[in-house]
């Protein structure tokens, strides 16, 4: 996005339908209020994005985690049919700055942003078009069991997951490239496997995901041996375009 002082993706072509994911909090709440950068984001940063380039992003939810304890609340997910259109000098040229923020903007003197690019690699569903709540684990297993991680998911996690009151589909997504500040070294360990449960608005209930019951060894082997699981409940703040597409 238009900001010198963030990385730009420069590795091989990008390709095939993913996400834009970016978690999101306010840095300089005595400048920007939650009202103010809800207005901002809805009214002026999505349809930036949504119309840099007709047809590159279908459309965009913004979540508030389900926790208050969360650091950073707020998440931002955006349908992109073809990930190359983050490589586009369209994608490149969404401002960051506009007349209605704290001088102006840009934006990141106000607020910090966590921006992920996923590739989609699968998809579970049964039946369901609504998009009202969500669980969203990340999980960066340990070295050598990511085809184990895999095989979890397939042959047993996601069939639990479905059977959990309210459940819509899982999706499930690699991560290709995380942005960060140039000159800011940053030790935090970005899971690379995301999935994605939707759920209808009463089936996700509490302010974090509940364990699921059996727990298999193979559960206890690829949770209990992860370099690092993120699990959140986010509930739908507003979704704008075509909010019926998929993730």
């Amino acid at each position: 996005m238009a900001n010198p002082n963030r990385t730009v993706y420069s590795g091989p072509p990008l390709s095939g339908p993913g996400i834009l994911w970016i978690n999101s909090k306010i840095t300089a709440p005595d400048k920007l209020s939650p009202e103010l950068f809800k207005t901002w984001y809805e009214e002026a940063h999505i349809p930036d994005i949504i119309g840099a380039k007709k047809g590159s992003v279908l459309a965009a939810w913004r979540y508030q985690c389900a926790n208050p304890e969360r650091p950073a609340p707020y998440l931002a997910l955006y349908s992109i049919p073809d990930l190359a259109f983050l490589q586009t000098a369209e994608f490149r040229a969404v401002p960051m700055v506009h007349e209605m923020l704290p001088e102006g903007g840009p934006i990141h003197k106000f607020a910090n942003f966590d921006t992920r690019y996923y590739k989609k690699i699968q998809v579970f569903e049964k039946e369901g078009k609504t998009r009202p709540g969500m669980s969203r684990p990340a999980i960066q297993p340990a070295e050598g069991m990511e085809e184990e991680l895999d095989k979890w998911y397939r042959e047993e996690h996601l069939e639990q997951v479905s059977n959990e009151p309210g459940w819509i589909r899982s999706t499930r997504f690699e991560l290709v490239f995380k942005v960060g500040d140039k000159g800011v070294a940053n030790s935090e360990v970005t899971p690379k496997w995301l999935a994605i449960h939707e759920f209808e608005a009463d089936g996700l209930l509490g302010d974090m995901p509940r364990p699921l019951n059996p727990v298999s060894d193979l559960t206890k082997k690829i949770v209990g041996n992860a370099i690092k699981v993120d699990a959140a409940k986010f509930t739908l703040i507003r979704g704008i375009g075509d909010e019926l597409a998929p993730l």
